[in-house]
């Protein structure tokens, strides 16, 4: 049985991809502890015999703000996608633990799913990208999906299934051209 890249839901109408946690928050763990403590030497929380006082407490404040943002960002940052086919739309959301911003669209402006591979440079490799495109004025949906063509080409399947949408598999055929 294939892997499912989107999580199904209680509901069998709405699909949803999540990133964020897990992982992500046990690398971003340490950059926050870091930024914390760094934060706590200029207020003299943490005693530390500084030579050059004022200028040390300069590069010090600053870079403790960096690094506690970006761990906080690691650690708490969510985002995702949810794909509701009863009430036609996708949204993209992001938030802190729990969604802040939402954007939905419509289903019914998309026509049809691309699956495309886009050839990286000579320090990347070649990644896929899933998009929900439609026609006129309605830009391509990214959908976060893996990077690998195998990978990508399971996760477009499952949301073409899911959608009933037909599925343009464009990286096959510049895969099949390069060979």
């Amino acid at each position: 049985m294939p892997k499912n890249y989107f999580l199904q839901t209680r509901d069998p109408d709405i699909l949803e991809m999540k990133r964020g946690g897990a992982y992500l928050s046990a690398f971003g763990l340490p950059f926050l502890l870091a930024g914390l403590f760094v934060l706590q030497i200029p207020f003299d929380i943490v005693p530390v015999h500084l030579e050059e006082r004022p200028i040390v407490l300069a590069l010090l404040l600053p870079l403790g703000f960096v690094f506690t943002i970006a761990g906080a960002a690691l650690v708490f940052g969510r985002s995702g996608v949810t794909i509701n086919r009863r009430d036609r739309t996708v949204a993209r959301w992001w938030g802190v633990l729990a969604p802040v911003k939402r954007t939905e669209y419509r289903l019914d402006a998309f026509e049809y799913i691309l699956l495309d591979i886009h050839a990286g440079d000579k320090n990347t490799g070649d990644t896929c990208i899933v998009h929900l495109v439609g026609s006129g004025n309605t830009a391509p949906f990214y959908i976060p999906s893996p990077a690998d063509y195998e990978g990508a080409r399971k996760a477009s399947e499952q949301l073409s299934r899911f959608l009933d949408m037909p599925l343009n598999n464009a990286a096959e055929e510049k895969l099949s051209a390069d060979r």
